[in-house]
């Protein structure tokens, strides 16, 4: 770490023949503790220092505007994380694949965001996509693995997330974050009444959200028709939105 900081001090003082030197070592120091809990025995708590390593490069990753640091913050640091839940009961990627895959598609999210101007735009939808399908899919598995009746939580915790995303999409005007949201939202939403309906033998709830549904595809259906104009003028600002 302190290398890395004479590196940049060094470097806004426009002396590369020391920060160039410096800033390699710092990036490349880091691994070596860490690759070497394998080799000899040690005390250190491994989570802990990979924890370290991933906000080592977090903090290259911020001060270079660099992709490439940001990918091993995210590793490093999600790294100590799997560790972690691979030793603790009950926990492991069969049991709960949210908790290993939402922070990692977290942590590639933002370090898409921080570098998007070295992204094109394709490139930097994609990863939006891929890394939100990440969160939402391994949710919904976590949901069915474990099951609505024994934790009935999780359709909570997909609804929740499902919220979270609608609302980044309307605030950055980001379409696949208020599609997905917006999909995934009504799947928890249809988890829940089907536990409901089925599991604790609620059947009256098929119906009312049946009825319910169907009421709801009409009034839209008269809003279309009503305010025709006013919902193209919506979808078109959509598109202008990013993908």
């Amino acid at each position: 770490m302190a290398e890395v900081g004479l590196a940049e001090i060094f470097r806004r003082r426009h002396t590369k023949v020391l920060s160039e030197p410096l800033e390699r070592t710092g990036a490349f120091l880091p691994l070596l503790p860490a690759l070497g809990f394998w080799v000899g025995h040690s005390d250190v708590h491994y989570s802990a220092l990979l924890l370290l390593v991933g906000l080592l490069y977090g903090v290259l990753a911020i001060l270079r505007r660099s992709f490439g640091f940001g990918l091993q913050a995210a590793l490093a640091g999600n790294g100590g994380l799997w560790y972690l839940l691979h030793h603790i009961d009950g926990f492991g990627f069969m049991d709960h694949p949210q908790l290993w895959l939402i922070p990692a598609a977290l942590s590639v999210l933002v370090a898409a965001y921080l570098n998007r101007d070295h992204l094109s735009a394709k490139r930097h939808a994609s990863i939006r996509y891929a890394c939100l399908m990440v969160i939402y899919i391994s949710s919904t598995a976590d949901m069915f693995i474990n099951g609505v009746a024994r934790a009935p939580w999780l359709p909570v915790v997909l609804a929740g997330l499902s919220i979270l995303g609608v609302m980044a999409g309307i605030f950055f005007n980001i379409r696949s974050f208020l599609f997905l949201g917006t999909s995934f939202l009504l799947l928890s939403l249809i988890t829940i009444i089907y536990h409901a309906s089925v599991d604790l033998h609620q059947t009256w709830l098929i119906w009312v959200s049946g009825i319910v549904l169907g009421l709801i595809i009409i009034a839209l259906f008269a809003m279309f028709e009503k305010k025709r104009n006013e919902v193209l003028a919506i979808v078109d600002r959509l598109k202008e939105w990013q993908a």
